[in-house]
């Protein structure tokens, strides 16, 4: 918990936790000069989402994780994607990191995983990387590998699969993005419109995104902002039609005068 903290850059979710971690640098998201600037002889590793979600909901420029990619393997790093919010359909496709065909040396999952029933999280990579760090027997947690968990986990990838839901997000996703836009085009409060499958981020001018979360919520429709200045739309992958008019009446009543 203290390491995850210790590279966020956000102040809130550091205090009260201490001593720190040290040794995590920051860049500008979708910087690949940036990023390679950053690495150094004691750079092992490269920790990035393939779509932002706390960070403001923004997608990377084109080439951008082909370009880390490419970094991690000059300078012998590992490329690690975090999909705890973008993966398993949620932005379209089952992981964030297909819409550029990229392959991480090792995924980070959780939250849509074990389908909100239990917590869950993995970390999936290859198993020459996991014999360099894990030895059968001597390795483990207190709840790692919680039977309950992963029978969870095991049964919404199924409906995942089934139920075709990642190919639901990309349909229904585009429909809701293009009715937002709409929405978007009326309104005088919305900067930019941007998100993938059902991942949606409304950027609004004043930079006060629960202002219209709030508004929203007062219409029996809930919403969280992004980092701030962003209104975000991340529904249930099972949502129907009437369910996407339902989120753009709402929409149009809040930031519409």
């Amino acid at each position: 918990m203290i390491t995850t903290v210790s590279f966020s850059t956000t102040p809130k979710y550091k205090e009260g936790f201490g001593p720190l971690t040290p040794g995590f640098v920051s860049v500008p998201y979708g910087d690949l000069e940036a990023t390679a600037k950053a690495i150094n002889k004691n750079t092992c590793g490269i920790l990035v989402e393939p779509m932002q979600g706390e960070g403001g909901m923004h997608i990377p420029p084109d080439g951008f994780l082909k370009g880390l990619r490419e970094l991690a393997d000059k300078h012998d790093a590992l490329l690690l994607f975090d999909e705890i919010q973008v993966g398993l359909g949620r932005t379209g496709k089952k992981l964030g990191c297909q819409h550029e065909n990229v392959t991480p040396d090792a995924v980070i999952l959780g939250k849509a995983i074990a389908g909100g029933l239990v917590p869950l999280s993995v970390m999936v990579t290859n198993r020459h990387l996991m014999d360099l760090v894990f030895k059968p027997g001597s390795d483990g947690s207190t709840f790692g590998g919680y039977p309950l968990a992963c029978r969870a986990a095991l049964a919404s990838l199924d409906v995942l699969e089934e139920e075709k839901l990642i190919e639901r997000s990309a349909k229904t996703g585009k429909v809701l993005k293009e009715k937002i836009m709409e929405v978007a085009s009326k309104s005088k409060h919305v900067k930019e419109v941007r998100g993938r499958g059902l991942f949606i981020g409304i950027e609004v001018k004043s930079g006060d995104a629960m202002f219209f979360c709030r508004k929203l919520l007062d219409l029996n429709m809930l919403a969280n902002d992004s980092h701030g200045h962003t209104i975000r739309i991340s529904p249930p992958l099972i949502i129907d039609d009437n369910e996407v008019d339902y989120i753009v009446d709402r929409l149009g009543k809040v930031l519409i005068d």
